[in-house]
């Protein structure tokens, strides 16, 4: 084994706001107000939503949602290492359980990423016919973010945390300010302020709960601050801190921001929701934004998208070194590029999977998704690959809550861990069950691709560990320096 200094990822760069950056910037906190909340108002498959009462429903989806993120923060505490869900089921259900979920997750991960260079393309592509009518294919717009997305991955994760930081933040300061304006202005016609948004009964049951569903969506990533285990000068407190401190960051911004919408609608849920995308009807809107402001707000959309694809490839490039690195993946992407200590062949995977997805939706998307009248190419294309991440990913979520239930029962409060994990389970089956119930085609082909992959990573797995080396998993406490076996590119 080579001396610690040529074997690891650079470690000691990040402070708490490093690693809190990386999964604010995973989350996407505009993006999520502008593409999911109408889902949780009932802009859905089913119709049903929470209506007015959307800021209730993503209340509870929050709170639901800590139940996940303190399981995944008391793992957090033990284990240092940037697998994170990977070596925290490894470490209670064993490995081979530890490789299947290890390849669904980071693999939904992946397709997350690609989806998020089509949107990117086509909203630039939108923006651009627009505000400076010049029409450019939304192809080699995606192109050009996969290839900037690269190179900032690559160059480093002070620049990645950086450019996150720039990206996501700026965009959040400026949308939160424009829903405190709404909300001083009394919202539509600067009627009166209303409790109704915060009551639960202002809608029923059933069409709470769908709201419910869908807002656990707009928080998944938050966990991501754990892929930077190894590279944050004190993991033991700064990832624990910045899972929780995530979620309730953007627990409290959607908040604000979705009552600021529905004061801006005059407490019509149903104008709300036909709107389709309220936060740009409102910033173009005559009594409250512009053609101008509306322009500019979409621009920040955009960089916050893209900070969301940064966000995906610094979490799933880190995950997957730590399964090459114990002979759970090829060891090709355990190497680190010489100079700036990154998983730079993570990088080209998550590249050339990105690349091959913009192709191939440009030359056969219409074949294999479909496209709704109006729609532009990418958008169904968009809209299944978002929808297998984002339902694996909160696959993986029930799985750790279930896990972590035998595998930190000797290390904290038995109550506190009975009532997390109980309520982690029920959130995150609550998402997977929002996300594939009465889907339309093609997003009902969803859960079947899933357990394809899922079938693919069982059978890898045999295949992994009887090549494997390494017979052992790293110690739950063991320093990341420690358990590295990855060689410089």
């Amino acid at each position: 084994m080579t001396s610690p200094d040529r074997t690891t990822l650079a470690q000691g760069r990040l402070s708490l706001i490093g690693v809190l950056t990386q999964s604010l910037g995973f989350m996407g906190p505009v993006f999520s107000v502008a593409a999911l909340l109408p889902l949780i108002v009932g802009l859905s498959a089913t119709g049903r939503g929470a209506g007015v009462a959307t800021p209730v429903a993503i209340i509870i989806a929050g709170i639901g949602m800590c139940g996940v993120g303190w399981i995944i923060a008391q793992y957090a505490k033990r284990i240092h290492l940037c697998g994170s869900l990977y070596e925290y089921v490894s470490d209670t259900a064993g490995p081979r359980i530890g490789v299947i979920t290890g390849w669904l997750y980071y693999g939904a991960m992946m397709v997350l990423g690609a989806a998020t260079f089509l949107v990117l393309g086509g909203l630039t592509q939108a923006w651009l016919k627009s505000a400076l009518s010049v029409d450019v294919p939304w192809w080699p717009l995606s192109l050009g973010y996969a290839a900037v997305a690269f190179t900032i991955l690559v160059v480093g994760v002070n620049v990645s945390i950086r450019a996150q930081l720039i990206l996501a933040l700026s965009a959040m300061v400026v949308v939160l300010a424009f829903s405190l304006v709404i909300i001083f202005r009394g919202g539509q016609n600067g009627e009166s302020w209303s409790v109704e948004p915060f009551n639960p009964f202002a809608v029923g049951s059933l069409n709470l709960l769908f709201g419910v569903l869908y807002g656990i969506n707009m928080f998944i990533g938050f966990e991501s601050a754990a892929n930077l285990a190894e590279e944050t000068s004190d993991p033991k407190r700064h990832v624990p801190r910045a899972v929780m401190l995530s979620l309730g960051i953007v627990g409290v911004y959607y908040v604000v921001v979705a009552y600021a919408q529905v004061m801006g609608f005059g407490l019509d849920a149903e104008a709300w929701k036909n709107s389709v995308f309220p936060l740009e009807t409102l910033s173009y809107g005559g009594e409250f934004g512009s053609a101008a402001f509306g322009n500019f707000l979409a621009v920040l959309i955009i960089l916050d998208i893209l900070a969301v694809a940064i966000g995906v490839g610094v979490a799933s490039t880190r995950g997957m070194l730590s399964m090459a690195r114990s002979g759970r993946l090829p060891s090709k992407l355990a190497v680190l590029h010489h100079r700036f200590r990154t998983p730079v062949w993570g990088a080209v995977l998550m590249g050339a999977v990105s690349c091959v997805a913009i192709v191939g939706v440009r030359v056969g998307g219409d074949r294999m998704f479909g496209q709704g009248t109006g729609q532009p190419q990418w958008a169904s294309a968009f809209g299944w690959m978002a929808g297998f991440g984002g339902t694996g990913m909160a696959i993986m979520y029930l799985v750790v809550g279930a896990a972590g239930v035998k595998g930190l029962w000797n290390h904290v409060s038995r109550t506190k861990l009975l009532i997390a994990g109980s309520t982690g389970v029920a959130v995150a089956a609550g998402a997977v069950f929002g996300a594939v119930y009465q889907a339309a085609s093609p997003l009902n082909t969803v859960p079947w691709a899933l357990l394809v992959w899922v079938v693919l990573g069982a059978v890898w797995s045999f295949f992994a560990l009887g090549r494997s080396s390494r017979t052992e998993e790293p110690v739950p406490d063991q320093a990341a320096e420690d358990t590295s076996e990855v060689t410089p590119l």
